[in-house]
């Protein structure tokens, strides 16, 4: 049976000075974020070998719901007020299990 869930995967390198604050703009997100239609998990990550590396990790149900947390306007604010910290763009991946 074919399963529409996605995970999403977001990775973010973050400016040593930035870090703090980055961490709380995730987790204040990622706990919004839990309680949207469709979301059955958001972490946040912290690289152990370097801490100014982090990721998030996002079960949806499918594309739809992950579409409308992007357009949704805490997360665009979230990303106006994340982007200054970063030292690069984030890196936004989709998967899909391949185990049926």
């Amino acid at each position: 049976m074919f399963n529409p869930s996605i995970l999403a995967v977001v990775k973010l390198s973050v400016e040593r000075a930035g870090l703090d604050a980055a961490l709380t703009l995730l987790q204040e997100l990622a706990e919004r974020s839990r309680s949207e239609r469709g979301c059955s998990r958001f972490e946040v990550l912290q690289q152990a070998a370097d801490p100014t590396q982090l990721v998030t990790v996002e079960r949806w149900d499918g594309d739809a719901s992950a579409d409308a947390h992007m357009r949704s306007p805490h997360v665009k604010a979230a990303l106006a007020r994340l982007t200054p910290l970063l030292r690069e763009a984030p890196r936004f991946a989709r998967y899909r299990s391949v185990e049926r």
